[in-house]
């Protein structure tokens, strides 16, 4: 079998473990978008499962697991085939026991799940904090390599993978932005559950940005400020204080691409926890997360010139590719009236967002969080 050549995130080689035992883990291959509840693999999916068969086929995978979806089955089948094996199936919804009995079983093994399993499983077996999973996600694979004394966690990356593209250099629409407010209402599973209010400001070379999210019934009534660069919508700083369930507290600085500061808010099982501290220096033309989705109506996306880029997510330290593309156009309606959109997606975020973006005024009418109940929906705007 031929050995695909593979990026890894850490610069390190797959071989085999001398001492102890190496799990690998990783989010099924690309699926079919038919509308079932068990699509199989699509063409890129089926040739990513055969790709990573390549990369693990050296590995001593002694099991490969894989939950009872057709999707997780045929990923983990390449690898099962190339080495004479059986698939086994796991219970996803309960990951406490499934991580006890990996530990005590000899051997190294794959497993194959799914976005919102993936990650907490990786954190019961290695005890290291991981990042979220979006549903565009479908390259990383997790190495949890177990020693005497500790588990040390690897990030990997199969093909294909968007870490071997090159980011962009970000030119904004700046003949789109506003000062003013916008005020959205925001809903879960198709209910009205609270409001946000987004508001511009330009201030000579910068940018003035500040949300104001309140939603009584889940104790969340919290502001973010954040600060950004006119020319290149490089992040300068961001604050945020309130509470999103339980007090947050977060400041942060940037000084070219050194962003220093802490951290506070709730966060997934499988994050750090706590309050965390920052002096970090991130890769060239990193944008803020905060202020790249409160400014998607500047992003200069077309139907043939998709974006790509470094985003920072101040929240909890989580770095990652987003892919902004053009949708296409539809006329919606919201509370605040019927407009005339262009529709833009933000793939890789975890969450991924849809942003519906009015032709007139250029402003954000409309925002849906992918595979999620939550939707907000202009009802009302100031803008001068």
């Amino acid at each position: 079998m031929n050995k695909v050549l593979v990026l890894l995130v850490v610069m390190i080689v797959i071989s085999p473990v001398i001492s102890g035992k190496t799990v690998y883990l990783t989010r099924h291959a690309e699926k079919a978008n038919d509308g079932s509840k068990d699509p199989v693999l699509t063409a890129l999916g089926q040739q990513r499962a055969e790709n990573l068969a390549d990369m693990l086929s050296a590995a001593n995978i002694e099991h490969i697991y894989a939950t009872n979806y057709q999707r997780t089955q045929l990923t983990a089948k390449p690898l099962a085939t190339y080495l004479g094996t059986t698939v086994k199936t796991y219970d996803a919804s309960d990951l406490t026991a499934f991580a006890a009995e990996i530990k005590k079983q000899k051997g190294n093994a794959l497993i194959v799940g799914h976005s919102n399993t993936t990650p907490m499983l990786t954190h019961m077996l290695s005890n290291k904090p991981v990042f979220n999973l979006d549903e565009s996600d479908f390259d990383n694979l997790f190495q949890v390599v177990f020693s005497a004394d500790e588990a040390r966690l690897n990030v990997l990356k199969s093909l294909p993978s968007k870490a071997t593209q090159t980011r962009q250099k970000l030119t904004p629409m700046n003949e789109h932005f506003f000062t003013g407010e916008l005020i959205f209402n925001m809903k879960y599973k198709g209910d009205v559950v609270g409001q946000s209010k987004h508001q511009f400001e330009a201030q000579g070379d910068v940018y003035a940005l500040q949300e104001h999210t309140r939603i009584a019934d889940m104790e969340i009534d919290a502001v973010i400020k954040a600060t950004v660069s006119k020319e290149n919508l490089q992040p300068m700083s961001l604050f945020m204080n309130g509470s999103m369930g339980s007090p947050v507290d977060i400041e942060l600085m940037w000084q070219d691409q050194l962003v220093t500061g802490h951290s506070e808010i709730p966060r997934d099982k499988f994050k750090q926890q706590g309050k965390i501290s920052l002096n970090r220096s991130l890769s060239a033309h990193t944008l803020e997360r905060t202020s790249t989705l409160m400014l998607a109506h500047m992003m200069p996306v077309k139907a043939d010139q998709p974006l790509l880029i470094n985003w920072f997510n101040g929240y909890d330290g989580d770095q990652r590719l987003i892919d902004i593309s053009y949708q296409g156009e539809e006329q919606v309606t919201v509370p605040a009236g019927t407009f005339e959109t262009y529709k833009i997606k933000y793939a890789g975020g975890a969450p991924s967002q849809y942003f519906w973006i009015d032709k007139k005024q250029a402003k954000v009418v409309k925002i849906e969080v992918i595979y999620s109940p939550w939707l907000f929906e202009l009802q009302a705007h100031n803008i001068n």
